[in-house]
C-alpha cells in the first residue's frame, strides 16, 4: 500500500504519508451531527413589541406608525377604559385614514370572541397591569390563535405583566419557574432588571437552572421589538442578555443599546435571538472545536472551495467533469439566502444548462423539518453526483441543513465519489468549523453558537474567503490564537483549492493563505504561508508540496559588459 501511495504522491514527505494512512481510517465522511439539538423555529414570523413601563410614546412615533398605519388595531385592556391609555392614544394618532381602532375589555370578553379577534386583526395590544397567574391561564387557551396570528406576519403588543409570560419559562421568585407561552422561543424575560449586580446574579441563577434558555433583562422605560429573529430596543435601555456558564465556557453577559437617529440597524443596536439560542445549546454539549480535531482528509470524492468574487477560468467545467460529465452529471444547486423562496435561474444553473448538463435541480428551504423529513424535497440528493453551494451568509445554510437528513445525504454524495463545491459562503460551509457566521454584520470571524455549524465535508480546518480583498489576515490570526489546533485557510477572490484526499491544489488569480500554529510564529514575519496558482499543499501534513511562486526575474543588465 505504501509503495502505491509513493508512486501516486511522490512529492509527499514521509510524515505526511503516515498521517494520510491514519486519516484514511479515522476521517471518512461520517454523519454525527444531531438534528434534535438545534432550533426548529428559527424566527418569529410576525412582530412582538414589549412596552416595559413606557410613559411617553412621543419619541417612538416612527415605530408606532410602522405598526399601526392603515391597519386594524384591537386594544385589549383590563377593566378601565383603554382609550385613556397613553399607548392607545399614540396608536390612534398613528393609524391614518385607512386604519381601524377598537378598544375592548380583556376580562369580560368571551373566549370565542377573543379567539376570533386574532383571526382578523392586524395588530393586537394586550395590557394587563396585574400579576401573571390568571393571565397565563387565559393566554394558554389562546395560544394556537396567537401562533397563527404571528405566523401571518401580524404584530402583538404587550405590557410588562404580559411580557413576563412570553418566554419558555416564567419566573417570579426563585429559579424553578413554570412553562410559559414560548412566543419568544427558548427565552426567560425578567422585566424589572436594573443593571445592578443583584439583578444579573438573579437572572444568571435562573438560566443556570434552565441552561438551554436565553435570559433577557429589561429595565423599566424601554420598548423591546422582536421582528423575525432580530431584537431592537428603544427608550432608556440597555437590554441585558445572559447565558449560563459551563465547564468549558464562562457565563455570557452582553448588553444591547437603544436605537437612536445616529445608530439605526447597526451591530450595536441589534441582537440575533437565534444566535443566542444556539450558543445556549452549544454550552450544554461537548467543547467545540475539540482539542484534537480530526485530520483534514477527504476519504473519497472532491471538494472545490472558492474564495468568492468569481471563479477561476474553466473551474465550472472541471466541476461538471468531476460529477460525471455533461451526460451523466446529476447536479444540485443550493443557494444561500435568507428569503423563503429562491429563483431557478440563479448561481451556476444557467451555465450548467448552457454546457448541456441534462439533470439539474435547485434545493432551497428555511424549514428544518422539511429538510429532515420531506422525501420529495430530498429526492435530488439521493442520486446527485455534484452539489454546489452559493454565496451569501453561511449561517443560513447552517440553520436550514445542519444535522438534517439533507445534510446526511449531502455527505453521502461525497462519500460515493461525487464532488461538492461552493464559493464565498459556500466555501466556509464546507468545513466542520464554521468561520464568520454571525448573523449581525460580517466583521466577526468567530460567532459563538454558529461555530458548530459547518457541514463538515472536511474536518480540522477553518475557511475564510474574500481574504486579501477585505483585509481578513488579522481576523484569521485572531481565530488561530483562539483555536491553534485548527488549520486556517484564507482564499482570495477568484481563487480556489481543489481538494482530493489531503492534497489541496491552488488555482486562480490570487493566493491561498495557510495558517499553521504547529509552526513557530516569528516576530516581524507573516504567520502564514501564501501560495499562488499552480501550488499544492498537504492539509494533513501541513506542508507545501509545490510552491508555484514565480522565481524573481534576473537583472537584465546582469552579465553585460560595462
Amino acid at each position: 500500500m505504501i509503495s502505491n501511495i509513493l508512486s501516486r504522491w511522490g512529492l509527499f514527505p514521509v510524515v505526511a504519508i503516515l498521517v494520510l494512512i491514519a486519516a484514511t481510517d479515522s476521517a471518512a465522511q461520517k454523519f454525527d451531527e444531531a438534528y434534535s439539538d438545534w432550533p426548529v423555529q428559527l424566527k418569529i414570523n410576525g412582530r412582538i413589541v414589549i412596552d416595559n413601563g413606557v410613559s411617553d410614546w412621543g419619541n417612538s412615533k416612527q415605530l408606532l406608525v410602522s405598526i399601526a398605519r392603515d391597519n386594524s388595531v384591537v386594544f385589549f385592556h383590563r377593566g378601565d377604559d383603554g382609550s385613556a391609555n397613553p399607548l392607545a392614544e399614540a396608536l390612534m394618532e398613528s393609524i391614518g385614514d385607512e386604519g381601524y381602532f377598537q378598544s375592548r375589555s380583556f376580562t369580560t370578553l368571551p373566549i370565542t370572541e377573543l379567539k376570533e379577534t386574532f383571526l382578523w386583526a392586524s395588530v393586537v395590544v394586550i395590557q394587563s397591569r396585574q400579576e401573571q397567574g390568571a393571565d397565563l391561564a387565559s393566554l394558554l387557551k389562546l395560544k394556537p390563535q396567537i401562533d397563527e396570528f404571528l405566523a401571518r406576519g401580524q404584530t402583538l403588543v404587550v405590557d410588562t405583566a404580559i411580557a413576563r409570560l412570553l418566554g419558555k419559562v416564567v419566573t417570579s421568585t426563585g429559579t424553578e419557574g413554570t412553562t410559559g407561552l414560548n412566543l419568544v422561543p427558548d427565552s426567560i424575560l425578567q422585566c424589572d432588571f436594573d443593571e445592578q449586580k443583584v439583578s444579573k446574579e438573579r437572572l444568571l441563577a435562573v438560566v443556570t437552572n434552565h441552561p438551554r434558555t436565553v435570559g433577557i433583562g429589561l429595565p423599566r422605560g424601554v420598548i423591546l421589538l422582536f421582528a423575525g429573529r432580530k431584537i431592537t430596543c428603544y427608550g432608556s435601555g440597555p437590554i441585558t442578555f445572559v447565558l449560563a456558564g459551563c465547564d468549558h465556557s464562562p457565563p455570557r453577559i452582553e448588553s444591547l443599546n437603544p436605537e437612536s437617529p445616529r445608530r439605526i440597524g447597526t451591530p450595536e443596536t441589534l441582537v440575533d435571538l437565534t444566535e443566542l439560542r444556539r450558543d445556549a445549546i452549544d454550552r450544554t454539549l461537548k467543547p467545540f472545536p475539540p482539542a484534537e480535531p480530526e485530520t483534514p482528509f477527504v476519504d473519497s470524492g472532491t471538494l472545490i472551495i472558492v474564495g468568492g468574487g468569481g471563479s477561476p477560468p474553466g473551474l465550472m467545467n472541471r466541476f461538471v467533469e468531476f460529477a460525471g460529465g455533461v451526460e451523466n452529471a446529476r447536479l444540485v444547486y443550493i443557494p444561500c439566502v435568507e428569503e423563503d423562496n429562491a429563483s431557478w435561474d440563479v448561481g451556476p444553473v444557467p451555465a450548467w444548462k448552457r454546457m448541456g448538463v441534462k439533470h439539474v435541480a435547485i434545493m432551497h428551504t428555511k424549514d428544518r423539518q422539511r429538510a429532515n423529513t420531506d422525501e420529495q424535497f430530498l429526492d435530488p440528493l439521493t442520486e446527485a453526483t455534484g452539489i454546489w453551494f452559493g454565496g451569501g451568509r453561511q449561517w443560513n445554510l447552517a440553520d436550514s441543513y445542519y444535522g438534517t437528513k439533507a445534510h446526511q445525504l449531502m455527505k453521502e454524495v461525497l462519500h460515493r465519489g461525487g464532488v461538492v463545491g461552493g464559493s464565498s459562503a459556500g466555501a466556509s460551509i464546507q468545513a466542520r468549523y464554521l468561520a464568520r457566521a454571525t448573523p449581525i454584520g460580517n466583521t466577526r470571524i468567530m460567532a459563538p453558537g454558529y461555530e458548530r455549524g459547518g457541514l463538515g465535508f472536511i474536518s480540522g480546518v477553518a475557511i475564510d474567503q474574500h481574504f486579501s480583498q477585505r483585509g481578513r489576515q488579522k481576523d484569521m490570526t485572531q481565530l488561530m490564537s483562539r483555536y491553534p489546533q485548527l488549520l486556517g485557510i484564507g482564499l482570495d477572490e477568484a481563487t480556489a483549492i481543489i481538494v482530493q484526499k489531503s492534497k489541496a491544489d491552488v488555482i486562480g488569480k490570487g493566493r491561498v493563505f495557510f495558517y499553521d500554529r504547529n509552526r513557530p510564529v516569528e516576530a516581524d514575519q507573516p504567520d502564514y504561508i501564501a501560495l499562488p496558482s499552480d501550488s499544492s499543499y498537504d492539509l494533513a501534513g501541513r506542508s507545501v508540496l509545490v510552491d508555484g511562486t514565480p522565481a524573481p526575474e534576473k537583472d537584465k543588465t546582469e552579465g553585460k559588459p560595462e
